[in-house]
């Protein structure tokens, strides 16, 4: 007994948020079927942008965890084949030894805050960046994203995971790279432990200001110091910061912020960041 899903071409513009609510309603039909086997079947679907991998990739895991066997199917060395294989979400389905992974690549892993290799992986994203950074800056923005990989393993609760990928663009010139946990979500934590009379979109900017400790919440944290520091770099970059978080899309593109409902909720939350190439500015911290 086994159940298919067509994707077509819902997966091209990282700045819609349509194509998020069909990532959420693709959860929600993965999460509430009733079959053993599930299958995603990419065979129709030219293009997907990376800064979705994390998310598409933990599906496979999310069905494991509940128990269904998740299955992707892609058109055979098509261009969507390749990425996917480059990025390792089809790792399983590489022979022993054999690596697509290039230079431009930061593969889809699974995080683990144990692994000193994690380190590593942090750093290559910020060596990947297209952009000057003072050795302060660099350290800062180390520490920021640093910390939302540790927050998301530590104090997320992922039941089913925490994952990352992204991705060098060069025909773009943009840096992608997203982290997603399985956890209880930004909104539904805020709400839990600051306000319950916060909407999901009050829970958002609550943990974006500045000053609003981690430690200020009893159960986790909605990523607050980090985020609010990328948040600033974002818009100096105009680059773009995207939370998918339980029942809302939340994204600021340079200066610009917008803000949907979804009509199916997720799991945990997505924090995708694009960076931007400039080769014109050198970024350091404002002390």
């Amino acid at each position: 007994m086994k159940e298919t899903i067509e994707i077509s071409d819902e997966l091209k513009n990282e700045n819609d948020y349509k194509a998020y609510e069909f990532l959420a309603q693709l959860q929600w039909q993965i999460v509430s079927s009733n079959k053993e086997k599930v299958v995603l079947d990419f065979r129709k679907c030219e293009f997907s942008n990376a800064i979705f991998s994390s998310f598409i990739g933990a599906m496979k895991y999310i069905g494991s965890g509940m128990g269904k066997e998740l299955n992707f199917i892609t058109a055979d060395n098509s261009e969507l084949d390749l990425y996917f294989k480059r990025s390792e979400i089809l790792k399983d389905r590489l022979k022993y030894g054999e690596s697509y992974v290039n230079k431009n690549t930061i593969p889809f892993r699974k995080v683990d805050m144990n692994d000193d290799t994690v380190i590593d992986y942090i750093s290559n994203i910020l060596n990947l960046a297209p952009i000057d950074l003072t050795e302060r800056c660099a350290e800062v923005l180390f520490k920021n994203i640093f910390e939302i990989f540790n927050n998301a393993v530590e104090k997320s609760n992922a039941r089913y995971g925490v994952y990352s990928c992204g991705h060098w663009m060069p025909k773009k010139k943009q840096l992608m790279f997203s982290v997603y946990d399985t956890g209880i979500g930004i909104p539904n934590l805020v709400k839990k432990n600051i306000s319950r009379d916060f909407s999901s979109y009050d829970a958002i900017m609550w943990s974006l200001e500045r000053g609003n400790s981690t430690k200020q919440l009893e159960f986790g944290t909605p990523r607050g110091l980090g985020l609010a520091d990328l948040k600033d770099f974002i818009r100096l970059n105009n680059g773009t910061l995207t939370i998918f978080t339980n029942d809302i899309f939340f994204q600021q593109k340079g200066n610009t912020v917008s803000a949907n409902l979804l009509s199916y909720p997720i799991l945990g939350t997505f924090i995708g960041i694009t960076i931007v190439a400039d080769y014109n500015h050198v970024y350091m911290v404002r002390e």
